[in-house]
């Protein structure tokens, strides 16, 4: 298992230096499913617990239900995140074993986990930056139009830094099975597109319901 700083140190080195970064860990064999578990839940607990802490601080503050609420959001998206990334693992590696990669699924969900928590942690601090922004141009009553452009420019660094790590899952799993780029990218792109699908599919299932129970109300 790895320390706090080593952890973080990987982070840096797989955004800056990803294909010595991916070999390196590509060939510890120590590295596992446990790993794995820890490079995804620090950088959850890293950005969820301060804003449960801040809930808990404000809770005499708030009224029960919107507590409620922001507990179970927190919750629901860490579980989220847990069950996506094993679903997207498991699937990689059936991809993987059907074009001839034999790798235990544990050293693979460590790599994509190697990739995920610094894009991730990276992701989350372009939001905070942009709203904090947001909030002083406003208060300084800067034009909308300023604001709108400086979410644009959030929302085009959170996609290149998205993009940017489908480049990184890559060479990750290349480096791990070492059977090309091209597999590579088969391995990652199939379990994407299901995953997409069926997160537009919920999504779609859950809006009509919704739009169905405010046309039965109005």
């Amino acid at each position: 298992m790895l320390k706090l700083k080593e952890l973080t140190d990987s982070w840096n080195s797989m955004m800056l230096s990803p294909r010595k970064t991916s070999k390196e860990y590509a060939k510890r064999k120590d590295l596992g499913f446990t790993d794995g578990l820890e490079n995804f839940g620090t950088p959850i607990l890293m950005t969820y617990l301060p804003l449960l802490l801040l809930a808990l601080a404000l809770s005499g503050h708030l009224k029960p239900d919107y507590l409620a609420v922001v507990f179970f959001s927190l919750g629901a998206t860490a579980f989220g995140i847990f069950i996506v990334s094993l679903s997207f693992t498991f699937m990689a590696y059936e991809v993987a074993k059907k074009l001839g990669g034999m790798v235990e699924l544990g050293r693979l969900y460590y790599m994509v986990s190697l990739v995920a928590a610094p894009t991730f942690v990276f992701t989350i601090v372009i939001n905070i930056a942009v709203i904090l922004l947001k909030s002083i141009m406003n208060a300084m009553s800067f034009p909308l139009a300023a604001t709108g452009v400086l979410q644009l420019a959030g929302d085009i660094v959170a996609v290149s830094v998205t993009l940017y790590g489908f480049y990184l899952l890559t060479l990750s799993i290349d480096a791990l099975y070492g059977f090309g780029k091209k597999k590579a990218v088969a391995t990652w792109l199939a379990p994407t597109a299901i995953l997409v699908a069926a997160g537009t599919l919920l999504f779609s299932t859950v809006l009509v319901g919704v739009l169905k129970f405010l046309i039965k109300t109005l």
